[in-house]
């Protein structure tokens, strides 16, 4: 009964923990695979525009931004430009002292005037300029890499300036190095212009690296900007470019790119002035690396299975505030990792595990919650308890509302037992104490607080008990006041068999033990004090005092007085037999019925009755008091010689039984038999004889009787005109006898 509850307990754990596996395993898995393919950008996006203001760095005065701008337009012409034109703004800006020109414009295709800037660049201050990646690439290539024309290769390091825009269009991500197309890494312009001012590569630079992302400054035209053609005329004092490090763009309508960037007011960037903000942002340090895709993938998980395993242990109120607080210190850890680590682990994905993880645990516990508290409620209706009256409940108007009144009925069906148990327990009339598995009482009636008064509540059973005791034997004490009290305890067990604690019951025996004293007085009385006078009857009447006396009338005086001494001694023996504690020893079966055969074979012998032993030498051992099973034997052996006629046989056998470890002993006479009306109640007190005299007391069948119980043992009596036999069966010890104890 115990396993089956368990098994019922288990069942819908194991239910809950696989529905826990796969709802960890869905959520967690939709978290990885949106960190993997990036499914939760465009949140993640919104979260970095956000974030990344407060990341912004300053603007480094070195930075000088020259434009081909409208005006230096409609002064120096429409686009393109004469090369010679740029050689001449190069000899400017080195003769003015810029530490780095870097070139944002595009030198591929060949003209006249190359010779002009080639000449200007190995002139001017170190030059740094872009080459194309032209995409789609000629012959199915992807990519074709398009470097500018030789002048420039011979005169200036070659860097790129791709841009490649995210899902929304704007610009976050800059990749440092470019491999399509080439057979080396092509480091950007503005990384080429970094290792120039700093002489190492920038701390973000890898070779075949993922993109990094990129902090604008607080707003656009953040940089001091000068138009070309005000350079190139000397209209820009020199001071204002000298140790400048001087980039080069288009910032005209229609001329060059424009961007759109995550920066306030969406408006788009000349890509000038977007390597200006990279350029800038390299040299404060505050360039942004993001996790790789696997790490990040990884990290998505974390708090999904953290708040999977809290679920366990927190209540529903608990899973809420601890499901908010993980979406909090997600979005506080992402932030931080970005502002202060410089390293960017998208949220979005760790968001969405959250969010899918709480609803879908939440529901499935209800789900199971209510199913098992439905079965439970089935089975605890189904079970047998108390007849105790049902309590009267309106009808429900929906699945819930019915649940609920199950509950509350089962509840209430609870409450009715347990005052039932304690209103019992209360007005037992014998004193009751119950304490838990600590032994600490944690409920006591009102006969115990009678017999021991005060509270009891909260004190060792073992202190309690050794308050009122003055003597103790075993289970049973006298108290104080002289009373005589049994000690019973009993165990408590939960519905799965789990030990609760004790149930310890004091009763008063003092009557039964009045009535015990009363009664050995009596077995006194009958064993001394009612023999003493018969024995002096025998002795008058058959002694010289009796000389007097007709003889007939002498011999009936003295067997009436016999009779009363057997009686005496019969009654006394069966009492003593009924009473008296059960204490045997190991006993050879064979011993005891031999030895009373030969106590009665005298008797047999002047009466002309053989007795004879069968199976007596079979060594057959069992536990039993030797004194009563002799006794027993006695009393058997000797009705049979009373009721066998002269020359006939007795026979004692021992055999086996039917068990493996049973032994039966028949004792059979050759008499005439019993009539049914007397073997119907031969065990009975007071019935004796064949049904024709009555030659004793009628105690004997029944000390026989009282002794088999004592011993476990079954006797039997079978009777016809052959003769009689009763058959008694024991429970046997193993063939070899128990090893005998050495006594210290």
């Amino acid at each position: 009964m115990a396993r089956d509850q368990d098994r019922a307990l288990k069942r819908p754990y194991r239910r809950l923990l696989l529905e826990w596996s796969v709802i960890l395993c869905f959520a967690g898995g939709i978290a990885a695979a949106l960190a993997w393919t990036g499914g939760a950008r465009r949140l993640d996006n919104q979260i970095y525009d956000r974030l990344i203001r407060w990341r912004a760095p300053p603007v480094d005065p070195r930075i000088q931004i020259v434009a081909i701008d409208d005006d230096s337009l409609k002064r120096l012409g429409a686009w393109p430009w004469r090369r010679d034109l740029h050689a001449r703004l190069i000899e400017r800006l080195s003769r003015a002292g810029a530490t780095l020109i870097a070139y944002d414009v595009l030198f591929v295709e060949p003209t006249p005037d190359d010779a002009a800037l080639g000449q200007a660049l190995s002139r001017a201050s170190p030059v740094i300029a872009p080459m194309l990646f032209q995409a789609p690439g000629s012959n199915g290539a992807a990519v074709d890499a398009v470097p500018p024309i030789q002048q420039v290769r011979a005169h200036a390091q070659i860097g790129h300036v791709d841009l490649e825009a995210d899902s929304d269009g704007l610009i976050r991500h800059i990749a440092l190095s470019e491999s399509a197309g080439v057979s080396a890494p092509v480091p950007h312009l503005m990384e080429l212009a970094y290792r120039r001012i700093e002489g190492h590569p920038s701390p973000v630079f890898t070779a075949h690296g993922a993109p990094v992302l990129l902090p604008y400054a607080r707003q656009t035209g953040a940089f001091p900007t000068a138009p070309f053609a005000s350079v190139l005329a000397g209209e820009v004092p020199d001071v204002f470019l000298r140790g400048k490090i001087v980039l080069v763009g288009a910032t005209a309508t229609g001329v060059g790119d424009r961007y759109p960037t995550p920066l306030p007011g969406g408006a788009a960037m000349p890509g000038v002035e977007l390597q200006a903000h990279l350029l800038n942002a390299m040299l404060a340090g505050r360039m942004i690396r993001a996790v790789p895709p696997l790490w990040l993938a990884l990290i998505s998980v974390l708090p999904v299975l953290a708040l999977m395993l809290g679920f366990w242990r927190w209540t529903p109120a608990m899973a809420l505030r601890c499901s908010l607080a993980a979406i909090l210190l997600v979005l506080g850890g992402s932030a931080a990792g970005l502002l202060l680590a410089g390293w960017w682990a998208p949220p979005g994905a760790m968001l969405a595990g959250l969010l899918l993880a709480y609803p879908l645990w939440g529901w499935r516990r209800l789900q199971a919650i209510s199913d098992y508290v439905d079965a439970e409620i089935a089975r605890f209706a189904a079970e047998k308890d108390l007849a105790l009256p049902r309590r009267e409940r309106a009808l429900p108007t929906d699945v819930i509302e019915a649940q609920t009144q199950q509950l509350a009925g089962a509840i209430d069906r609870i409450r009715d037992i347990r005052r039932f148990a304690t209103d019992t327990i209360e007005h037992l009339p014998d004193a009751v104490l119950v304490a838990g598995v600590d032994e600490r009482v944690t409920l006591a009636n009102a006969a115990a607080i009678a017999m021991m008064g005060g509270n009891l509540a909260g004190f060792l059973l073992s202190d309690i008990l050794a308050a009122i005791t003055l003597e103790r034997h075993e289970d049973e004490i006298t108290t104080a006041d002289g009373r005589r009290v049994v000690i019973a305890r009993a165990r408590l067990e939960h519905a799965n068999g789990q030990h609760s604690g004790w149930i310890v019951r004091l009763v008063d025996i003092t009557p039964i033990r009045e009535a015990e004293r009363t009664r050995e007085e009596v077995l006194q009385l009958l064993s001394h004090d009612m023999r003493s006078p018969q024995a002096s009857i025998i002795t008058m009447v058959e002694g010289p005092q009796g000389a007097d006396l007709p003889r007939d009338l002498a011999g009936r005086i003295a067997r009436h007085a016999r009779r009363t001494m057997t009686l005496a001694d019969g009654f006394v023996q069966l009492a003593r037999a009924q009473a008296a504690p059960f204490e045997p020893v190991e006993i050879m079966l064979a011993d005891m019925l031999i030895e009373a055969a030969d106590d009665l074979l005298p008797l047999a012998r002047e009466k002309g009755v053989g007795i004879v032993l069968d199976g007596a030498e079979e060594p057959v051992f069992l536990m039993a008091e030797p004194q009563m099973l002799l006794r027993a034997f006695t009393n058997l052996i000797d009705n049979a010689v009373k009721y066998s006629p002269q020359g006939s046989t007795i026979t004692c056998a021992i055999q086996p039984g039917p068990g493996a470890q049973e032994a039966e002993v028949s004792i059979r006479d050759q008499g005439e038999g019993m009539p049914d009306a007397v073997r119907r109640n031969l065990f009975g007190r007071f019935v004796a004889g064949n049904g024709k005299e009555k030659r004793s007391a009628g105690l004997g069948l029944a000390f026989v009787k009282t002794v088999m119980d004592r011993h476990g043992a079954t006797i039997a009596c079978e009777s016809g005109p052959g003769g009689t036999t009763f058959t008694m069966r024991f429970d046997t010890l193993p063939d070899e006898p128990l090893p005998v104890e050495d006594e210290d």
